[in-house]
């Protein structure tokens, strides 16, 4: 799974709105289209296998480590995307738009009240583990803003991700951007 695939999945699910069915109070968010923007980092080792590494030719792993390198800069970059949250959507949680990376990742909303959410991630994959934890907070029905904590690892290697997101909400019509799981 790469880096920006998984910085994805918890930016879709920082939508402000992951509330599980099980969660009796979903975060006090206007339903419409809404601008969010994330900014972060990631430290420490892509988790892939020393031994996979060890047993690359030089060029090669000269390329997967400049592979690595783009992509830690890119998660670095501001993003900034726009998501429509429904009613519905409020109601049994925001889903990743990326079913790759949804798949296998287990959402547990730990807490849950109309102006903050707490939400841990678990991730299973044959090749590494995934988990993480997402803070959001309302500071009125039109604005959300949330940390994203992110850890992937493989053995003894692993790579830690860090996220701010900030969210406003543009207007009841999504227009052409469609919520997710529709």
């Amino acid at each position: 799974m790469s880096v920006s695939r998984l910085v994805f999945a918890g930016l879709a699910f920082s939508c402000g709105a992951l509330a599980a069915s099980a969660a009796p109070i979903t975060l006090n968010l206007r339903p419409g289209l809404w601008e969010m923007t994330s900014t972060g980092e990631a430290t420490g080792a892509l988790p892939i296998p020393q031994e996979m590494l060890d047993r690359l030719p030089p060029d090669r792993r000269a390329k997967i480590e400049a592979a690595i390198a783009a992509s830690r800069a890119r998660v670095s970059q501001p993003r900034v995307f726009k998501q429509c949250i429904t009613a519905e959507s409020l109601k049994r949680g925001i889903e990743a738009n990326d079913r790759e990376v949804s798949e296998g990742c287990h959402p547990t909303v730990v807490s849950s009240t109309a102006s903050a959410m707490d939400v841990r991630v678990q991730c299973t994959n044959p090749r590494h583990s995934t988990s993480g934890t997402f803070h959001f907070e309302t500071s009125s029905p039109e604005a959300v803003s949330g940390t994203v904590n992110m850890t992937i690892s493989e053995g003894a290697r692993s790579m830690t991700m860090k996220r701010v997101i900030a969210g406003k909400w543009l207007g009841a019509d999504c227009g052409n951007v469609k919520a997710a799981g529709e």
